[in-house]
């Protein structure tokens, strides 16, 4: 069975190399996959709940070395 993971991974694949043959940079993609993204969760949650979902991927942007998560 496939993971929603691995169906959107495979289709935002298939977007990016569509979009190369096109010459449209992966930023450009990427910018309106957000777009389309926050339209669809907008359809089925609050903007609060939309809000912090967006800041935490906003606030873990940057890798960091948590010495509580290791072995």
């Amino acid at each position: 069975m496939t993971s929603v993971y691995e169906l959107v991974h495979r289709h935002v694949e298939a977007a990016l190399n569509e979009a190369a043959q096109h010459a449209i940079p992966p930023e450009t993609v990427a910018s309106d996959l957000i777009a389309d993204a926050v339209r669809v969760l907008k359809a089925h949650r609050s903007v609060a709940d939309i809000k912090s979902e967006l800041m935490f991927v906003i606030e873990n942007l940057e890798d960091r070395d948590y010495e509580f998560m290791r072995p």
